[in-house]
């Protein structure tokens, strides 16, 4: 359509109309698998079942497990700085799987506490987090001696 509409220099479509309607029911569309114009009353049930038909929950595959650490994707613009990290600081823990299409997961922060809504396998990044891993520090607030040895309360 819109090679026609750059050809002709116009917007104009009610000429063509009908010409568009034989050209898009005579092309095969993945959907169905077939020509719009090749289904009828024999075949309108495997239609049918190819568009709305139930698909088996046991086909869906999960790509994290619960109790997986995980990193979510920042939200990304267009001009946004290259340098930057796409993925959050912060770690979150998956707390449950929902088994839908796609597949989607429950998060929970630090504290256990949930997080609103669910997240999609392409928005997660799973973390290898051991006890011996360092956290940045952005400012010592203040720090104490206890038992002859120097503590240090973080931001």
């Amino acid at each position: 359509m819109w090679k026609y509409f750059t050809a002709k220099n116009t917007l104009k479509y009610v000429d063509i109309l009908q010409k568009l309607v034989k050209s898009y029911n005579h092309s095969r569309h993945r959907s169905i698998g077939m020509r719009p114009v090749d289904v009828n009353e024999d075949n309108e049930s495997i239609v049918w079942q190819k568009l709305y038909g139930e698909e088996s929950d046991k086909s869906i595959r999960f790509k994290f497990n619960i109790g997986d650490q995980v990193r979510i994707s920042k939200a990304r613009r267009t001009f946004k700085k290259g340098y930057l990290p796409n993925w959050t600081e912060e770690v979150f823990t998956i707390t449950k799987r929902v088994l839908r299409r796609p597949p989607v997961y429950k998060l929970a922060d630090f504290d256990d506490e949930e997080l609103k809504g669910t997240f999609y396998e392409q928005e997660l990044q799973k973390v290898n987090k051991s006890d011996s891993d360092y956290y940045r520090v952005e400012e010592v607030l203040r720090s104490r001696m206890r038992n002859k040895r120097k503590e240090y309360f973080v931001k």
